[in-house]
This record gives structure tokens, sequence and C-alpha cells, in this order.
């Protein structure tokens, strides 16, 4: 049975972060290089890491981070999720539902965030819908991953789930991320 384990990024050891580097590096090395901790491939840094395992080997990693963003004319707290990877042959098995559903819990009581917030690809929606995950239509203004400095607008796909709040209650408007997306 797997297991799921929460932690801050001040609790993560080499061992941990070399286990997370050989995931990410298996997926997107060939076309990012090696992934670094520090900056990871460009876009935000975890706060909260969720990482699956099975008799000790990591399946699946996940973090997300809040911050403060614009939507419309107000302010929401979100928990920004990203580097969602489950490794390639544990896909299909659930892994990558643990991850989300454990950092949606953590959402609501380890690091309290109005929304749980990611972007995704279009063909992974589905996926996110299953787990709970609620689409959002609206412009995204965000720090452009290439150079940290320019401000990107784009159109999603956009995702929430509730943390303290119904996702009924997302304010309408453009979202601002103030910053890096994860």
């Amino acid at each position: 049975m797997p297991s799921l384990e929460l932690c801050w990024t001040t609790q993560l050891t080499r061992d941990a972060y070399a286990e997370i580097a050989a995931l990410c590096d298996s997926e997107y090395a060939a076309a990012w290089g090696p992934w670094d901790p520090r900056a990871g491939y460009g876009y935000a840094r975890g706060e909260l890491h969720v990482l699956v395992r099975r008799d000790g080997q990591l399946l699946g990693y996940a973090a997300s981070a809040r911050r403060f963003i614009g939507v419309g004319a107000g302010e929401v707290l979100i928990a920004g999720t990203g580097g969602v990877l489950t490794r390639k042959d544990a896909r299909g098995t659930g892994i990558g539902r643990m991850l989300l559903t454990g950092l949606q819990g953590a959402s609501r009581d380890v690091a309290p965030a109005d929304f749980g917030f990611l972007g995704c690809r279009e063909e992974i929606v589905p996926f996110y819908e299953a787990c709970g995950y609620t689409r959002v239509k609206a412009p995204i203004l965000d720090v452009s991953p290439k150079d940290a400095m320019t401000v990107v607008k784009s159109h999603g796909p956009t995702m929430i789930c509730p943390g303290t709040k119904a996702t009924g209650s997302w304010p309408a408007g453009t979202i601002d991320l103030r910053g890096l997306p994860w």
C-alpha cells in the first residue's frame, strides 16, 4: 500500500531532493535539463511537498505554495500546485489522485488557503476534474518562467478546488498570479 508524506521545504532531506530530482529528470531532463531544487524548471517553488512512496520508493511528487493573487477587483489566497508527477511505471494506479488529495487536505488544514489552484495542459483537464478540480475560464497574467520578468497573458486551462472556501465563491475577473506560475 502506498504511503503519503507531507513535508515543508525545510524538512526535505538531501536524499528526498535526490529522489525528486531523479523523478523530474526522468520526465523532463531531455527538454528542460536537470532539475534544480533552487529553481525547479523556472516555475514558482513549492513550500509544502507531498511524496507518495511504496516500499521506500518514490512513486509520485507534487508541491504547493500559498500566495495572494488578484482576481477581478479582489484578492484571493491560493495554494498554487505544481510539479505533479507520477513515475511512469506507476501511472494509472491512483498515485496522482493521492498526491492531489494530500494537497487538497493540506489547503484546508496544514497550510490553509481559500482555494487550491493549478494550470495544466488541455489534455489533462479530465484527470484534474476527476480529482475534484473545477475549471475557471478567465484570462491569466503571470511572469514567464523563461526569463522571470516578462508578464504573459494566457487563457488556461486553469483549475481550482476548495480550500477553506467552496469553489462556487471564486470571484469573476482576470486572474493576476503576481509572480511565476506553478
